[in-house]
């Protein structure tokens, strides 16, 4: 097992402290009490207890001042969780700190997140190519639609979505979307949240599943949502777990929202 163990100093009020990295793998991780300490939680095993999800935490012996200890890794889906919840008015900065140096620090070392492939055709557009069709006329489904709002809108920034992202999983935005709209029509337009048909979405691995396909009536209400609400609130938090260079690009999607 390759484990790579690197130390950040972080600069506050005029004193360092401690960030340590841990690469094993070619996978990152974080050890969880510095990034909690740093945070201002006064309790980090609490603080992961109660903000981080349990698949992004591990356990791993590394080395240390004391010898070799056993200690909590956390991921960078976790690492995120623990600054929105963090009531430190520098939790911003920190923030920043990590994800405009230190990530592309190591990326830049090689190792963690080079095995990204962008050469690959994103199961998006795969997706978009192989369903488009099933819609209705008068209908609208979640996917043909993104891929208008969110995928082309991208790659006219110059950022294409890759087909997998840094744990290996395909990006599927529509699904996060599909899910957060339904909840929204629930919630803003509850007479309209079972207003949708279904149609058989296939998946590139040969998978084929029931996906929901919206009357063009709603249309105004999907793109006022993906522009208003998705991106502006949910896209940094779904990017930041599966592809980082997305967020060098977002902010051209949100001055134009």
């Amino acid at each position: 097992m390759a484990l790579q163990i690197r130390l950040f100093k972080y600069e506050e009020e005029n004193h360092f402290n401690d960030l340590r990295t841990v690469e094993i793998d070619g996978d990152l991780w974080f050890v969880a009490a510095d990034v909690a300490k740093l945070l201002g939680y006064s309790n980090p095993r609490d603080a992961v207890a109660r903000h981080c999800k349990t698949k992004g935490v591990v356990k791993h012996d590394i080395p240390t001042l004391s010898g070799v200890q056993s200690v909590s890794l956390i991921n960078e889906a976790n690492v995120y969780r623990l600054i929105v919840k963090s009531q430190l008015p520098s939790a911003e900065k920190f923030e920043e700190w990590l994800f405009e140096e230190v990530v592309p620090s190591i990326r830049k070392t090689g190792g963690y997140n080079v095995g990204i492939n962008r050469s690959e055709t994103p199961n998006f557009l795969v997706r978009y190519n192989d369903n488009w069709h099933k819609i209705e006329t008068g209908y609208f489904s979640v996917v043909t639609e993104l891929f208008i709002r969110l995928y082309m809108r991208f790659e006219k920034e110059g950022y294409k979505i890759p087909n997998k992202a840094i744990n290996g999983k395909e990006i599927r935005p529509d699904v996060s979307v599909g899910r957060c709209f339904a909840n929204y029509l629930r919630s803003k337009l509850p007479d309209q949240a079972e207003n949708f048909k279904t149609y058989i979405h296939s998946f590139p691995n040969g998978i084929d599943v029931e996906a929901r396909q919206y009357p063009v009536d709603l249309l105004p209400h999907f793109i006022k949502y993906v522009d208003n609400v998705w991106i502006p609130n949910n896209a940094e938090a779904y990017f930041k777990e599966r592809d980082l260079k997305a967020l060098d690009y977002l902010p051209k999607l949100l001055k134009a929202s």
